[in-house]
């Protein structure tokens, strides 16, 4: 082989070397251990439309539909908590340092970072492709950190304890039961209550509350402090269907003409109530407690 030949053919070599060498820093960042990294790429978030996490409380499936995510599970799919979606992904997404603890398989089994050991979080993109599969495993010895492990390369990371508060969280957590959105207590100007031996309006006058009829001043704090509670009520859970009958109905005029109303069944057997709210698809179960805060006595509004 001629000297030309040699220079070219360790020319090729030296090349393909650094070429496999930047694509294993490209696709594996955290080999750079002395560097703050993303365990997901910012830039990949558009792309993410599925969320799997399973810990100690469960499986979680998330999905992203229409821009909006949704709990998806054997009963349908139901709201999310939007802000709990974007808080995960905003832990995910930061860069951090995270220090390298082990590198090996008798490390992976040491600190129970096995895929069958630990819980995980898969974020998924464009056909179920994961843009992230990270296995989260218990806390070190002073309970401040957890080990990460990004699946499928071996190192185990340590980091600030952020992450049981998504895992260690049942499906419950997910879902977005307010009963009522995008509403405030100034933008309301009339509420209608009825139930078994009640049927009052309660109506905004000047910068006080009346009920037509009554002479009596209302007591403004405390129609103020229960039109707060009233925007500001969640169901316990999602329920599968609409109560039979109805006990309670709460009307709510906005000033912009529109109206909401929410309509609840009697007590259950459960010791909560069947409800429905207008203009969504989904049923909801709300607690005796919920149900007797906002099914007052008008007798409640009167100073004493």
């Amino acid at each position: 082989m001629t000297y030309k030949k040699k220079v070219t053919l360790l020319s090729a070599l030296v090349a393909v070397l650094a070429l496999i060498y930047i694509l294993t820093f490209v696709l594996d960042p955290e080999n750079n251990s002395g560097a703050a990294f993303a365990l997901l790429d910012p830039s990949l978030l558009v792309m993410a439309d599925g969320i799997e996490i399973s810990g100690p409380e469960g499986r979680v499936v998330l999905k992203r539909k229409n821009n909006t995510w949704v709990v998806s599970g054997d009963s349908g799919e139901f709201p999310a908590k939007q802000e709990r979606v974007a808080d995960l992904f905003a832990l995910l997404s930061r860069k951090e340092s995270y220090p390298v603890r082990a590198s090996s398989s008798e490390g992976i089994e040491r600190l129970g970072m096995t895929e069958a050991g630990a819980s995980r979080i898969i974020v998924q993109g464009g056909a179920g492709l994961p843009l992230l599969d990270l296995l989260i495993g218990g806390a070190d010895a002073l309970g401040r950190e957890v080990y990460l492990r990004t699946a499928p390369w071996n190192q185990i990371y340590s980091a600030d304890d952020n992450f049981s508060f998504f895992i260690n969280s049942g499906v419950n957590s997910w879902y977005d039961l307010r009963l009522f959105t995008e509403a405030s207590v100034d933008s309301i100007q009339q509420v209608e209550v009825s139930f078994p031996g009640q049927a009052y309006i309660l109506r905004r006058s000047g910068r006080g509350w009346i009920i037509p009829g009554k002479e009596t001043a209302l007591d403004a704090n405390r129609v103020e402090s229960f039109l707060k509670r009233l925007l500001e009520a969640e169901a316990e859970s999602f329920g599968v269907s609409a109560p039979e009958t109805i006990e309670g109905r709460i009307t709510i005029q906005f000033g912009n003409g529109s109206t909401r109303s929410l309509q609840a069944g009697p007590l259950t057997d459960q010791d909560n109530h069947y409800a429905m709210v207008s203009e969504s698809p989904d049923f909801y179960v709300i607690s005796e407690r919920t149900f007797n805060n906002l099914f007052r006595a008008s007798s409640y509004f009167f100073s004493n």
